[in-house]
């Protein structure tokens, strides 16, 4: 028997501005905002990104925090196909948003790709690969 198919349901973000990381996400990666409008008009405590059908960014806001300071993963990744990530590179470009570490073979959960970093406006470190 095969075990179950599992996927991320949600990552949870604590952000000190909700608005430049739904714009970041948006712009960067191409997510599409969840639940903003709700959000801005009280309706929901805090509102997400769509990274693919099946998975969400949620963006907690500092009422939201576990503590006084963010608490945020060391980084989350992103993967894509190859044309997608080269595609992404352009983006960075055009957005004049750095690229702060780059591997050529770095390891991930199907094994070896190539991968670069960026930051969030919150300074969290998000990784894109292709493999």
């Amino acid at each position: 028997m095969s075990a179950p198919r599992l996927v991320i349901d949600h990552v949870v973000l604590e952000v000190a501005d909700v608005n430049a990381s739904v714009d970041f996400y948006a712009r960067v990666f191409g997510f599409s905002p969840v639940r903003l409008k709700e959000y801005k008009l009280g309706k929901a405590p805090f509102p997400s990104v769509r990274v693919s059908p099946s998975t969400v960014l949620d963006l907690f806001p500092k009422k939201m925090w576990r503590g006084a300071k963010r608490a945020n993963p060391n980084h989350f990744c992103i993967a894509m196909s190859a044309a997608a990530f080269r595609a992404w590179e352009r983006r960075l470009a055009r957005l004049k948003v750095p690229i702060v570490q780059r591997y050529e073979r770095n390891f991930g959960a199907r094994g070896h790709a190539r991968s670069a970093y960026v930051k969030d406006p919150d300074g969290n470190t998000v990784e894109a690969r292709y493999y």
